[in-house]
């Protein structure tokens, strides 16, 4: 009942967002221009000052394992990878297959991991696994941009990709937060506390986006990309990571890092990253929005199954 109880109070005030969003959006009291309109603002200002707040909390300061840290990060270039080669066989449309490929990989590990690993392990004892997902979320961000920008339809264009991720905001604020916590830096209260605020704003306004733009019709339409997606995200990433991670005698924090980073639902980040990089953002909303209500029962089951080892 513990490990339900921390998997609902992370869970259910994301759905209430999304429920509320949802209710503007059908009620017409916000047209649906107004939620693509703030998307932009979660990811031009949003996005980048939660990923750089996060960064340079504890800046100067390392809790690394390269065990786990390996585990994790080649766990995720092994997958994008894997999908690269598998999805061209089955999915014919680029924008769609880098959509899915991102839904099915990327995890909220900024948010939900964190989240979840302060509620099991109590505040200030998992310093591991807020390192590490550091390191994932900036390889996730990497490879999303590379997997979208090689699935905009068109031939790639080596100098039209190198713009695209060194003129990425994601990128840029992932830059500064490595050179400002390396380096041992802070900034002043006048600007850290602006940080601050626009880093808070990302998870209510982007999951009230979310719910503004998910449509029944869009629903069905994508039903079956949604099927594999939501299983793929929620069940056989982490089984696959998890059992890895077992076989090398991870245990405790060790072990739970790598299960949140991979157990996580879809990195709501997926969403407008999708919108600004030409892809099938509706396919990428649906999938943020499905896997974190599906997220519920998954976790409590992972935590359950495993909680002994942690």
């Amino acid at each position: 009942m513990e490990h339900l109880a921390t998997s609902f109070q992370t869970v259910a005030p994301l759905l209430l967002m999304m429920a509320a969003g949802l209710l503007l959006a059908q009620t017409k009291v916000v047209p649906k221009d107004v939620f693509l309109i703030a998307n932009r603002i979660v990811y031009y200002v949003g996005l980048p000052a939660l990923i750089f707040g996060n960064l340079i909390k504890n800046s100067g300061t390392t809790d690394a394992d390269p065990a786990v840290i390996a585990v994790v990060l080649g766990g995720i270039a092994g997958m994008f990878l894997l999908m690269w080669l598998i999805l061209p066989l089955f999915v014919k449309d680029p924008k769609r297959r880098g959509a899915i490929t991102q839904a099915s990989l990327r995890s909220n590990d900024s948010i939900f991991t964190l989240t979840v690993a302060a509620a099991v392990l109590g505040e200030g004892n998992f310093g591991m696994t807020i390192f590490t997902a550091a390191l994932s979320a900036t390889l996730f961000n990497v490879l999303s941009i590379l997997t979208l920008e090689l699935n905009r339809g068109a031939k790639p264009r080596f100098g039209t990709f190198v713009r695209h991720v060194v003129l990425n905001p994601v990128i840029l604020a992932v830059a500064a937060g490595y050179l400002f916590r390396f380096a041992g830096w802070t900034l002043p209260a006048v600007l850290q506390k602006p940080v601050d605020q626009f880093a808070a704003m990302v998870t209510p306004l982007g999951f009230l986006i979310l719910g503004g733009i998910l449509s029944w019709d869009s629903l069905q339409k994508n039903r079956r990309a949604l099927a594999w997606i939501v299983p793929c995200k929620l069940l056989l990433v982490p089984l696959l990571m998890t059992g890895i991670a077992l076989l090398l005698g991870f245990r405790g924090e060790r072990l739970l890092t790598v299960l949140l980073i991979f157990a996580a639902p879809t990195a709501m980040a997926s969403y407008p990253l999708a919108a600004a990089m030409d892809s099938d953002s509706v396919l990428a909303g649906e999938a943020v929005a499905l896997t974190t209500a599906c997220s519920l029962p998954t976790v409590f089951l992972f935590l359950t199954v495993f909680g002994g080892l942690l």
